[in-house]
C-alpha cells in the first residue's frame, strides 16, 4: 500500500489477474480511484522502471530460500492443493529472460478479456458506489475502441482446491532451502467436506 494524503492504495497480483485496493476518506477516494484506473487503461512500460522492479522481484525470490521451515511447508501445501499456482522457483528461472517489451505485449493481452468484480464498504452511499463501478466499467469496456471485452462465462477462473480421495494418505517431503537452518516442520492437512 502507498499512503497519499490520508489515502492508501495498492495494486497486487492474484491467481487470475490483479486487485486494486483503495482505503481512506470517502470524499477523496473517487479522485484516487479515477487516477489509478486511467493509469491502468493508458499503461506504458518504462524500461528503466521495469529493470528496477525486475531486480527487486529477483531479490525477493532469492530471499525465499531463507523462509522459515513452517513458511515453506505451508507454501508447498498450498502449491500442491491449489489450482492455477506456479512454483516461485520456476518463476525465478524465467525472470532473467523477461524484458520490458514482453510486459508491453502482455498487458493488452491480459486486459483484452476481463472480468470485473468490485467490493465497496464503508460510508459511501449506494448511488455513489454504483457510480464508481459504472466509471470503472466505462474506462475498460466503453468508448470507440474499448481496451477490454467481457470474459465469456466459460473463461471465468475459479480458485479450486484439489480434492483428496477419501481414505488415501499422501506424503510430500522436501529438503529445506537454507542449509544453515537446522529446524524442520511438518504440516498435517486434513480435508473435510463442506457442511452448508
Amino acid at each position: 500500500m502507498n499512503m497519499v494524503a490520508g489515502l492508501d492504495y495498492g495494486i497486487n497480483h492474484t491467481e487470475s489477474g490483479f486487485e486494486v485496493t483503495v482505503v481512506g476518506y470517502n470524499h477523496k477516494l473517487r479522485i484516487l480511484l479515477e487516477t489509478i484506473f486511467q493509469k491502468i487503461a493508458q499503461f506504458k512500460v518504462k524500461p528503466d522502471r521495469f529493470s528496477v522492479i525486475k531486480e527487486m522481484v529477483t531479490k525477493e525470490y532469492h530471499n525465499n530460500k531463507f523462509l522459515q521451515p513452517f513458511q515453506l511447508a505451508m507454501y508447498y501445501c498450498s502449491l500442491i492443493l491449489q489450482d492455477q499456482t506456479w512454483p516461485w522457483m520456476e518463476e525465478l528461472e524465467v525472470l532473467p529472460h523477461l524484458e520490458a517489451e514482453d510486459l508491453a505485449k502482455f498487458v493488452p493481452m491480459m486486459l483484452s478479456r476481463t472480468f470485473l468484480e468490485c467490493y465497496i464498504a464503508g460510508n459511501i452511499e449506494s448511488n455513489e458506489a454504483g457510480s464508481i463501478i459504472q466509471y470503472i466499467e466505462d474506462v475498460f469496456f466503453k468508448g470507440s475502441n474499448p481496451i477490454c471485452q467481457p470474459l465469456f462465462p466459460s473463461q471465468h477462473l475459479t480458485n479450486r482446491v484439489v480434492k483428496l480421495e477419501k481414505g488415501k494418505n499422501y506424503v510430500y517431503s522436501n529438503q529445506g532451502l537454507n542449509p544453515s537452518d537446522e529446524n524442520s516442520c511438518l504440516v498435517h492437512y486434513i480435508q473435510v467436506q463442506e457442511f452448508f
